[in-house]
């Protein structure tokens, strides 16, 4: 393992990955994606949820490969919107 900005890294971090498909929030009104990067549909979807607009959808796109940095950008973003939409909180109880 490598350390890398107070985080560990398996060595060789900066080799791409294969091709994925990367999800995005998008919205009608803004010329660009409103939140992403995410790995997966159902991340995207909560940012959807979080963002709070009825407009709002999830796009998906095909990427060639993937660097570290987008990767590791990708990963937070789903678990930033999943900790807001409350996904995060397994066996917590909403009394």
């Amino acid at each position: 393992m490598k350390i890398q900005n107070g985080a560990s890294a398996p060595m060789g971090s900066a080799c791409l990955k294969k091709a994925a498909e990367l999800f995005y929030v998008t919205h009608p009104k803004a010329s660009r994606a409103v939140l992403g990067p995410f790995l997966s549909q159902a991340d995207a979807e909560c940012g959807r949820v979080v963002l709070r607009s009825a407009d709002a959808m999830v796009t998906a796109c095909l990427v060639d490969s993937l660097d570290e940095l987008t990767y590791w950008h990708a990963v937070n973003n789903g678990q930033v919107c999943r900790a807001f939409n409350g996904a995060d909180r397994e066996g917590v109880s909403h009394d």
